[in-house]
């Protein structure tokens, strides 16, 4: 996808996605190795010169709320107000609809709690974003990297989908059947690009989700119930920047079924 965007001349930006780097995991039940090396597997040149690096990549020790902060803060100082023109295409991943063990004195009391924080970040990215001069002309996709542990009545492989975008029907729920390349294929055809490949030439794109009435209205994000999920306990007052709960092994995630990235 990359390289395909890239050889067509669209600009793009990346936050949090599609890199790992070297690192040593010293957790507990390691008796026969000491430590866990980590695999790095080396980033393509294109994604590399776009991508944000000091964006927090999949970390559970750090809220979604840091990531939508870092997201606006960087759009804001690189962007708006230096009057350059915002990328075509950005990537964000947001990463707590995993779900993990809840931890009360974080301002996570129940599993749910993570959820509510990748909800109120999302929320958060789509309220700045619908208030800049680009909404006019702009589309959010939004889905989950897996489907979850939670199957479905239909197929267990089943995920969630989100269309924002003036130009998209308000309420609509699409009962074409659709994939990932799906998402893709709209991408490329948004764009006037060809297809990458087969797959995504043969997938069905999200067409029936757009309307030529377009509605500018933008969006509001909404407070989350403290009870659910408290920010404000999310927030280390020793470690605004979240630096030190950067080095801090990754929290064991519970796979649940949520939104994760647009």
């Amino acid at each position: 996808m990359w390289e395909h965007l890239a050889r067509n001349r669209i600009n793009f930006r990346n936050y949090g996605e599609g890199f790992e780097f070297p690192g040593v995991l010293e957790d507990q039940d390691e008796h026969r190795t000491g430590a866990r090396e980590v695999v790095n597997i080396p980033m393509a040149k294109v994604l590399f010169d776009n991508t944000d690096f000091g964006f927090p990549i999949f970390n559970m020790n750090i809220p979604d709320q840091y990531r939508a902060h870092w997201l606006i803060e960087d759009v804001e100082r690189r962007f708006l107000r230096k009057g350059k023109k915002l990328p075509s295409f950005l990537n964000i991943a947001i990463c707590n609809d995993h779900g993990a063990d809840p931890k009360p004195d974080k301002g996570y009391p129940y599993l749910a709690s993570w959820m509510a924080d990748n909800d109120l970040a999302l929320g958060r990215i789509v309220d700045f974003l619908s208030h800049t001069p680009y909404w006019k002309n702009m589309a959010i996709f939004v889905t989950e990297d897996d489907s979850g542990g939670e199957p479905d009545h239909v197929d267990a492989q089943r995920s969630v989908m989100l269309v924002i975008s003036p130009w998209v029907k308000r309420g609509y729920v699409s009962h074409r059947h659709t994939t990932i390349l799906s998402m893709h294929r709209t991408l490329y055809e948004i764009f006037g690009l060809p297809p990458l490949n087969m797959f995504d030439a043969l997938a069905n794109d999200f067409s029936d989700c757009f309307t030529n009435e377009p509605d500018f209205r933008p969006y509001k994000a909404l407070a989350v119930d403290p009870r659910i999920f408290d920010p404000r306990k999310a927030k280390d007052p020793k470690d605004p920047d979240y630096g030190q709960a950067r080095k801090l092994p990754s929290i064991p995630w519970t796979t649940t079924r949520r939104w994760t990235r647009s």
